[in-house]
């Protein structure tokens, strides 16, 4: 992983596993990492493999390893700054000198490294994995890209200081020779966008293999009357139309774009807008404010982070889920939405986004185009409700043990490519 545990989102919470350190510190992480569910969900799957989490982490005094109950082995290493330059700018960037070595130590076992990362190859700490891993490797490399890659050359076409174009064209450069010369054995992507951005720097394997979801749990309410009791519970009125996001309280997510719109219908009292997550503090702050008079009118709640049942619950009772952030992967949210069989409305991000079109499904509206965010949401309590995509066609696609074949089915590939070249090589 290129980032450590979630402690700015928790606040006080200490992590659910975690160590107490000699100078009375705590370390320890949140198992709801995309890694772990994607581990466990391999693991129901297949017993010819064993799963490992590797996160760098800068509370960890040293190499920390918990064994969770379905079978993944989640590892805190020690994390420290490191001074990078991808492009002629230097950066500051995690690094774990106790991760490469432990890598190395295990490079003659039969292993694929997986490379996990919401920003492609530009990682600072994974072009090290590269380089010191060597030329040709011991072991494949799989990146895993859970967002939307952009390679630097597209940045060109936006407004910068004059030494930025001359930084990104540099990294660009720097980021084609890379691949071509220590190489990865399979690059995967998610949404269409993102695909054609990683061609532009890399001409080698890549596979469309998405997140997903247990649509055995996410599933419409049973009933009318359960939708409605526990609207009740959480003072809905029964007549209204409600709104529902979710995910962490960061700016690309645009959560306060979403309640600025529903700001300018707030004479209207056929709506109610739920909004459910965590985040850092000034983002939170900053979304409580904006919600407090749609909240004071009995038309929003923010609701705090949340899952299992208690998630499920907001999506049950919900008539729209709203996706509106500016760049995504999945999302696994929209899935999950998907699952529950509610219509989305989604700005045009992610694999989701595309699904939806291509089956004639949910409503698509402008990245940044707040306007038509309006248009659409009274279109929507005017009576145009968008078709929520099939939930078996969904679940051929988004469902876990769906998900994890065609993992391992990637995972079977190299390691048997591995093994020929180790024997042409010897």
């Amino acid at each position: 992983m290129p980032h450590g545990p979630a402690y700015p989102f928790a606040g006080d919470e200490r992590p659910p596993i975690c160590w107490e350190r000699p100078d009375g510190g705590v370390v320890g992480f949140w198992p709801r990492e995309w890694l772990d569910f994607l581990g466990e969900a391999v693991l129901r799957v297949t017993d010819r493999y064993d799963w490992e989490v590797w996160q760098p982490d800068y509370r960890a005094d040293r190499i920390y390893s918990h064994r969770l109950d379905t079978g993944v082995t989640h590892r805190l290493f020690p994390a420290e700054d490191r001074v990078y330059r991808p492009g002629i700018k230097r950066q500051r960037g995690m690094c774990s000198p106790s991760m490469l070595s432990t890598l190395r130590e295990s490079e003659h076992d039969p292993i694929v490294v997986m490379l996990y990362t919401t920003f492609g190859f530009r990682t600072p700490f994974y072009t090290e994995i590269l380089t010191s891993s060597g030329s040709p490797r011991a072991f494949p490399i799989f990146f895993r890209s859970g967002g939307m890659f952009r390679a630097p050359i597209s940045e060109l076409l936006e407004v910068h200081r004059p030494l930025t174009y001359i930084d990104l064209l540099v990294e660009h450069i720097r980021l084609r020779r890379l691949l071509r010369r220590y190489g990865v054995d399979v690059i995967s992507e998610q949404s269409d966008s993102a695909l054609r951005e990683v061609r532009k720097i890399y001409r080698g394997r890549v596979e469309r293999l998405t997140m997903g979801c247990d649509f055995d749990f996410w599933t419409p309410a049973a009933s009318r009357e359960e939708r409605q009791a526990t609207r009740v519970r959480l003072r809905i009125g029964r007549e209204k139309l409600v709104f529902f996001a979710s995910g962490n309280f960061i700016p690309r997510k645009q959560l306060d774009r979403l309640l600025e719109v529903f700001h300018r219908i707030e004479n209207r009292d056929d709506f109610f807008l739920i909004i459910a997550g965590h985040g850092d503090e000034g983002y939170t702050g900053r979304l409580h404010s904006l919600a407090e008079p749609l909240v004071r009118q009995g038309k929003a709640m923010i609701h705090p982070f949340v899952t299992g049942e208690g998630l499920r619950d907001l999506y049950r009772i919900s008539d729209i889920y709203a996706s509106v952030a500016t760049d995504e992967g999945g999302p696994v949210s929209v899935m999950k939405a998907m699952a529950c069989g509610i219509p989305i409305l989604s700005t045009p991000v992610g694999e989701t986004a595309g699904r939806l079109k291509r089956h004639g499904a949910g409503r698509v509206i402008p990245l940044r185009r707040y306007d038509k965010w309006v248009t659409a949401v009274c279109g929507i309590l005017d009576g145009d409700v968008p078709q929520a995509l099939d939930i078996a066609t969904a679940r051929q696609v988004y469902h876990w043990p769906n998900v994890a074949r065609r993992f391992i089915d990637v995972f079977d590939d190299l390691l048997t490519l591995s093994h020929m070249n180790k024997r042409q090589r010897s």
